[in-house]
């Protein structure tokens, strides 16, 4: 269950958050598997594959988004459109035309939509009712919003924004660059350096220290950090971006041994709160000092929530 990624969403305002409430709601959204003509179905199971739609510790609940996507590869379709429109202008001796082309295309896909193998993923989403917060373990906008819009749904009402700070994280990271991040955060092995006057200036600096004369020489030509891999407090590692996520991140070893040290039997129940428990702690925390360390919530988020 540990988190790969993190994309995080702030409450306008405070949510009244119960079990109960989520329950209900997740219900009314269950997974089903995708129909014959669907290229796409959604909904809520189980995290602990039990009954219940909801894991909850308290304040913080976790959720389980399972997505089934119907696999029709897109050369698969031009080509036996192709084989048709060639037998269509061959027959009738004429052109055929872009509009007829495409509901050529509209009839295939349908027609080979029952045929087509199928792939599922889920995705992981934690509600934190202490900071009014909802994480998903995905960077991907279109994911995301597919697990906001279907939680929306169910609850009635879902205002929430993209975290946002006080100070942009592309200014914070270049600092960090220059000077060192604060204390419980080090700088890795990591980064990612672009010119804000042109996109096409890119430099990416992978296994080697970001303290060099390197470094130096590209923040003194203009360019600014949009991504950086950091270390907090030995406990994660992670690459932040300048639009606030958190990617590929890796858990000290100590703490994956501790929830394993709770569940000597291997209980999946039991294994759950445990990963559960650490995971929140721990990235609660984390996630509370990135935004402390970039002056607080943005303006606009701290006067939705007052």
């Amino acid at each position: 269950m540990w988190f790969k990624a993190l994309r995080i969403y702030q409450a306008r305002n405070d949510q009244a958050w119960t079990t109960e409430k989520l329950q209900v709601a997740l219900a009314s959204k269950p997974f089903r598997h995708c129909s014959s003509q669907e290229e796409m179905s959604a909904g809520w199971v189980s995290p602990s594959g039990t009954s219940t739609l909801v894991h909850s510790q308290g304040d913080q609940w976790l959720l389980k988004l399972k997505i089934e996507e119907k696999l029709l590869p897109a050369s698969v379709v031009r080509e036996q459109v192709q084989e048709k429109v060639e037998a269509i202008e061959m027959a009738e001796s004429r052109k055929v035309g872009r509009k007829e082309r495409q509901n050529l295309t509209d009839e295939l896909r349908l027609e080979l939509l029952p045929r087509a193998f199928t792939r599922s993923r889920s995705v992981w989403v934690w509600l934190d009712g202490r900071q009014q917060r909802i994480l998903l373990d995905n960077t991907t906008d279109k994911v995301c919003e597919l697990a906001l819009n279907l939680l929306r749904e169910g609850l009635g009402s879902l205002p929430v924004v993209p975290l946002a700070t006080q100070l942009p994280p592309g200014q914070v990271m270049t600092r960090w660059l220059e000077e060192q991040p604060a204390s419980g955060l080090a700088l890795e092995d990591t980064c990612e350096l672009r010119d804000p006057d042109d996109d096409k200036a890119v430099v990416r600096i992978k296994g080697q220290a970001l303290t060099g004369e390197e470094i130096t020489q590209h923040l003194a030509a203009g360019k600014r950090a949009t991504q950086l891999r950091l270390n907090w407090q030995d406990q994660v590692t992670f690459n932040l971006t300048d639009t606030l996520i958190l990617k590929s991140l890796k858990y000290a070893e100590e703490l994956l041994e501790e929830a394993e040290d709770v569940n000597p039997d291997r209980d999946p129940l039991i294994a759950l709160d445990a990963e559960f428990i650490l995971l929140s702690n721990t990235l609660s925390s984390l996630v509370d000092q990135l935004i402390s360390l970039h002056d607080g919530l943005s303006n606009q988020q701290t006067s939705d929530q007052e």
